[in-house]
């Protein structure tokens, strides 16, 4: 396979590899996080307020984004130094395996304390797996594409995100819908368990991607970990792609996790048209991936970032405003302009992005960690962030600045990543595949030196 000009077919199977990787992620993901907002409270933590029981098992759900830097770490390297494919196959399975797990758990009425251990240490491996599944699936897509189409291959992996994140919230819809009354008991199980048949569908479908001609050539580079060497000598391109990503591991949250509690206990609504109004959002969003990774490709990713970053700073409090109407039909308006106009932009912009900014021997660790320790940061802490802000002021503005400031940091962000990546180079293949030396040591790819 030439990465100059790749087959068609080799490329739009690791999309496809990498997107169904990502789908079945989130579908753990979102089925978590519903559970923690709508189940977990009452079935882990029996002897808590219900404030109290929301907080704990929120803080259950940060558990996994605090694994998953160490995931992003180990796993990070290991798709530096033997390849993206293999270690994506072995990530999908510990997911997977976990979040089967998890719907088998005993409540703590069962087993006591032994039932919120068990429940924090599957969630940590969890995280563990998690923490490079996104990574390799955007590396792999952005280094299989045509060139000029990179955006768009990789975007794939964002839309399945959040098909997979809708999954889990329409299942968990359905077996919320089929086991009514029994729902808390054993019904919340049923989601989990089926995470099984997925995993092995995605399994094959994996298994049948070839690794990419960037992969192979980087193999030659004899850097021995390469987390260090970008700590050597591009500490700011790591920061920076670390900023970028406040806008997703962060601000997301609020209208993805957090905005279900806040629907469910404040607006009054029933736990179901919760789910449903959460589903149609994500789908919404993920219709809208493939479209903005080709507006990426076509116009600049950095600019369609931007645009996006800024969108989420001046529409947070409109969207709060929506919210109180208690207006169905407002509240859906205002949670999916949120995720088209600010949240798609940038995670179709994100994916091509992060892999632009690192060579190629040490790109996937680059992008591991970037996202996952402003994931471990954010991405867990934001839900329980929020409902402590809540808690304590009594209204949700407090959360809208937060939001503005995610998004602020990630404006800023990328802003100054032009430093370092050029929306003109961006279809380079030299930029993309090679690495080139600044004269003062630092390693630079995708920008002009």
């Amino acid at each position: 396979m030439s990465t100059t000009a790749p087959p068609i077919q080799q490329a739009r199977r690791a999309a496809a590899a990498s997107a169904v990787g990502s789908l079945v992620e989130w579908y753990d993901f979102a089925l978590y996080g519903a559970a923690a907002a709508l189940v977990f409270n009452s079935y882990f933590f029996v002897d808590a307020s219900p404030t109290t029981g929301l907080l704990a098992s929120f803080a259950t759900f940060a558990v996994g984004y605090f694994a998953r830097p160490f995931g992003g770490v180990v796993f990070g390297h290991l798709g530096d130094k033997i390849g993206r494919k293999p270690v994506m196959i072995i990530t999908l399975g510990i997911m997977g395996v976990s979040t089967a797990l998890i719907g088998l758990l005993p409540s703590y009425h069962s087993i006591g304390l032994a039932a919120p251990v068990l429940l924090v240490l599957l969630r940590i491996i969890q995280g563990l797996g998690a923490g490079a599944e996104y990574a390799g699936a955007v590396v792999l897509s952005s280094e299989a594409a045509p060139r000029g189409s990179r955006g768009f291959y990789a975007s794939w992996s964002g839309g399945g995100v959040w098909l997979g994140s809708a999954l889990g919230l329409g299942t968990f819809q359905i077996a919320l819908w089929l086991t009514g009354d029994n729902f808390e008991q054993w019904g919340w199980r049923i989601p989990f368990l089926l995470s099984v048949v997925m995993l092995v569908i995605s399994l094959y479908i994996r298994r049948r991607v070839t690794e990419t001609e960037s992969f192979e050539q980087a193999k030659k580079d004899d850097t021995k970990i390469p987390l260090l060497e970008l700590f050597r000598t591009a500490k700011g391109r790591l920061v920076l792609s670390l900023g970028s990503n406040f806008m997703l591991s962060g601000f997301s949250y609020i209208p993805q996790v957090w905005a279900l509690s806040y629907l469910t206990n404040d607006i009054g609504l029933a736990a179901m048209a919760g789910l449903g109004i959460n589903a149609v959002v994500l789908v919404a969003g993920a219709a809208f991936m493939p479209v903005f990774g080709r507006i990426g490709d076509r116009f600049g990713r950095r600019r369609l970032f931007l645009f996006g970053a800024g969108f989420g700073i001046v529409w947070a409090f409109p969207m709060f405003a929506l919210i109180d109407t208690r207006v169905p039909a407002l509240i859906i308006l205002a949670l999916v302009i949120c995720f088209i106009g600010a949240v798609a932009t940038c995670y179709a912009a994100q994916a091509a992005f992060l892999a632009e900014m690192f060579p190629p021997a040490m790109r996937y660790s680059g992008v591991a960690f970037a996202r996952e320790v402003s994931g471990a940061l954010l991405g867990g802490t934001t839900p329980l962030i929020a409902t402590a802000m809540f808690a304590g002021f009594g209204h949700w503005w407090p959360v809208a600045v937060w939001m503005v400031i995610m998004a602020t940091v990630a404006f800023v962000s990328v802003y100054l990543s032009k430093r370092y990546r050029s929306d003109a180079d961006q279809d380079s293949d030299d930029h993309f595949n090679h690495v080139i030396t600044h004269p003062t040591g630092t390693v630079v790819t995708g920008a002009k030196v």
